[in-house]
This record gives structure tokens, C-alpha cells and sequence, in this order.
């Protein structure tokens, strides 16, 4: 069975995840964007197995980052984790996040360290 490969983008912000999802195409991922943390777990809850990784705002809506991100690993605990902010992360969205391994990308960021965070998270892939 091939590795799960596409990324699920969630950000609140539609111009970030054009963005994201056009650096990802470049690089060769498809991606799936939504725009809260529950649209992110609905995608999630219906195709567990497509998705290799998250890049997630870490203040996306409903409920922050942190609510999000333990949704999404209740589901599917292998998923690789990029989680991006402009601001500081709280610290149980850092414990978290360093729980599972997961990568911190720094807003603003460049493409090249976007494709490079989302690898990592696949774990090399």
C-alpha cells in the first residue's frame, strides 16, 4: 500500500491556503484545504488513509491550534504534524506538538522551508 502523501492544509486564512496548496502542487503534493479545525476533522474522519500530514494554524477557529490538533491525532496518531504561527505557541500547543514530533514553521515562511517542514513531517517521504 503507497504512503499517504497528501497534506491537509488548515488555515482560516483563503489566501494562505491557496498558497500553501499551489507550493505544495509545485513540490509534488496534493492537498486538501479547509478553513477551521472542524472541517479539518470531518476530512479526516472520512478519509483517514489519504492523509499523510497537517499543516495547521495554530490559532485556527473553532477552538485554537491545541483543541485542533488533539481532534485530528485522536484520529489518526501517525499523522505528521506542521503546525505554523506568527506568534508565540502556547505552552500546551508546544507540549503537543513536541509529543508528536511535530515541526514549527514560523509565519512568514518561504516555500522552500514549507516543502522541507512537510518532508520532515512525512518522515523523509
Amino acid at each position: 500500500m503507497p504512503q499517504a502523501s497528501t497534506i491537509l492544509v488548515v488555515d482560516d486564512e483563503a489566501t494562505l491556503q491557496r498558497l500553501i496548496a499551489r507550493v505544495l502542487g509545485r513540490a509534488g503534493f496534493e492537498s486538501v484545504a479547509v478553513g477551521d479545525g472542524d472541517a479539518a476533522a470531518a476530512a479526516l474522519e472520512k478519509e483517514p488513509d489519504r492523509f499523510g500530514a497537517v499543516v495547521l494554524d495554530g490559532t485556527v477557529p473553532p477552538g485554537g491550534g491545541a483543541e485542533a490538533l488533539r481532534a485530528l491525532l485522536a484520529r489518526k496518531p501517525d499523522l505528521g504534524v506542521v503546525l505554523t504561527s506568527g506568534a508565540e505557541l502556547d505552552p500546551p500547543l508546544r507540549a503537543l506538538l513536541r509529543e508528536y514530533a511535530g515541526v514549527f514553521l514560523a509565519k512568514p515562511f518561504s516555500p522552500d522551508a514549507l516543502v522541507d517542514a512537510v518532508r520532515q513531517a512525512l518522515g523523509g517521504r
